[in-house]
């Protein structure tokens, strides 16, 4: 049986391999939760073009089973910006 990965490495990963402002990765149970904050995610990019940029790096970890299950949340900065103010964060 294969480990699941740490979310250290998973962010590690994410910010090496794409252009990310912010990353923030969690875990619960055996899903990841990412929450990537980026210019390359423009106006108008669908949600299903923002999850395949941040399942590119991840797709050998997931293939050979260290990753199991991700939820995606890709925001561009201003997005993410009245994200979390509409949050309080």
């Amino acid at each position: 049986m294969v480990d699941i990965m740490d979310v250290d490495d998973i962010k590690s990963i994410l910010l090496k391999n794409l252009v990310l402002d912010e990353a923030y990765v969690s875990l619960y149970k055996d899903n990841y939760q990412i929450i990537a904050v980026s210019h390359i995610f423009y106006d108008g990019m669908t949600e299903l073009e923002r999850h395949k940029i941040i399942y590119a790096p991840l797709m050998k970890y997931i293939l050979n089973n260290e990753i199991h299950s991700i939820s995606i949340q890709a925001f561009n900065p201003q997005e993410w910006n009245k994200k979390r103010g509409l949050c309080g964060v």
